[in-house]
């Protein structure tokens, strides 16, 4: 009997599982809801006080003007990704390789990163010109500012992030019998990941700046910004 009372005083639980459902597909159509939210807005604002579409085109203007040059915007847009990709890629590769180097190194490190920062803060945008002179307006300066862009940050942090690897890890993998480049693979290189994918997400958020390379005497494949 006390058995039973005991069990018959214990309050039902409750299944948690459809609200954790409701809560996770509201937080998937709420952005949606949101940004919708805001051109209906934007929609009406333009309508309710006749604004010219030079000073503030309405989002069905724009959406309109957009699916009448829409071959037009695919072709220069696809020439914009393949020589920001490219570019990328190299930067990528190249960055990574040379932040082992000189990251592997406390002299290299030492010697060469001042001028790493130096050359980091250099806006790339000033640089342009000179590429221009040098290679022209088309796809090779695209190429080689989009490389630019990424290639100083990815560098620079993981050469951070292999040189400043904890002292007592280095020290253990050298007193069970590793290498120098075992210590540098063991430790160094997944140490410096974070800072190679964070410098990844700021370069790719910036890495449109390659397209500024066009000029309207001489027309190319890109999309102007």
């Amino acid at each position: 009997m006390v058995t039973s009372n005991v069990l018959d005083d214990t309050p039902p639980v409750r299944p948690r599982k459809p609200f954790l459902l409701r809560r996770k597909t509201l937080r998937h159509i709420l952005p949606w809801v949101v940004i919708v939210g805001i051109f209906l807005i934007w929609e009406a604002v333009v309508r309710a006080f006749e604004i010219e579409q030079f000073v503030l085109p309405a989002p069905s203007a724009i959406f309109a003007s957009g699916w009448q040059w829409r071959e037009p915007i695919l072709v220069n847009a696809w020439q914009t990704f393949m020589t920001t990709a490219i570019g990328f890629l190299l930067a990528v590769v190249v960055g990574l390789l040379s932040g082992i180097a000189v990251g592997s190194s406390t002299l290299v490190y030492d010697s060469f990163y001042p001028a790493l920062i130096g050359f980091n803060s250099i806006p790339k945008v000033a640089v342009v010109p000179i590429l221009v002179i040098w290679f022209g307006i088309g796809t090779i300066p695209a190429i080689i500012t989009a490389f630019l862009i990424a290639f100083f940050p990815i560098l620079v942090n993981v050469a951070v992030g292999i040189a400043t690897v904890e002292p007592e890890l280095q020290d253990v993998l050298r007193a069970l019998g590793a290498s120098r480049w075992q210590v540098i693979r063991k430790v160094g290189l997944p140490g410096s990941m974070p800072y190679f994918f964070a410098s990844l997400r700021l370069r790719l958020r910036s890495r449109s700046s390659a397209p500024l390379l066009r000029r309207p005497s001489r027309p190319t494949r890109a999309l102007a910004i």
